[in-house]
């Protein structure tokens, strides 16, 4: 519930600052698109526990505080993963990724238009269904968000 708390005073607080220069059509832009999550399989050498890595869709919203500087929160719904340990299935769990970046964006200008960012993710584990015995998982997570992407004007 903390992270939660942080991560809307950090929006509270972002939207609350005066706009310097506004992005050229407004300081708001809102989006979907495709995101991949790694959940990065391996991190336990001493066990074979693995969970699907996993493609779906987002929403997003950011707004500017410059051309090049942005702040961005990324929402989805509950995303569902499968879990094995040593190659068996043992159950899945849900979780809800809400993600606040920090972004520069290079060409704010151009057609084409990359950036990066990076930010806090905090993770709520929900709908638990681990058929192993004393496995006990962890309800909340909090980690590093790092991001690449471009974005083309189509109008």
């Amino acid at each position: 519930m903390k992270a939660i708390a942080v991560c809307t005073l950090a929006v509270a607080a972002a939207l609350s600052t005066p706009v310097v220069a506004a992005a050229e059509d407004g300081p708001w832009m809102v989006r979907v698109r495709a995101l991949y999550m790694d959940v990065r399989n391996g991190n336990s050498p001493d066990v074979d526990l693995e969970a699907e890595n996993k493609l779906f869709p987002e929403f997003d919203i950011s707004y500017f505080f410059t051309k090049n500087i942005a702040a961005e929160l990324v929402l989805t719904y509950p995303q569902k993963h499968d879990i094995e340990l040593g190659g068996t299935d043992i159950g899945s769990i849900k979780h809800l990724p809400p993600t606040l970046l920090l972004q520069y964006h290079f060409n704010p200008e151009g057609q084409f238009r990359p950036y990066v960012g990076a930010g806090i993710n905090y993770t709520h584990f929900s709908s638990v269904d681990i058929d192993v015995p004393g496995v006990d998982i962890d309800r909340n997570s909090v980690g590093v968000a790092l991001q690449i992407g471009a974005d083309y004007k189509l109008g």
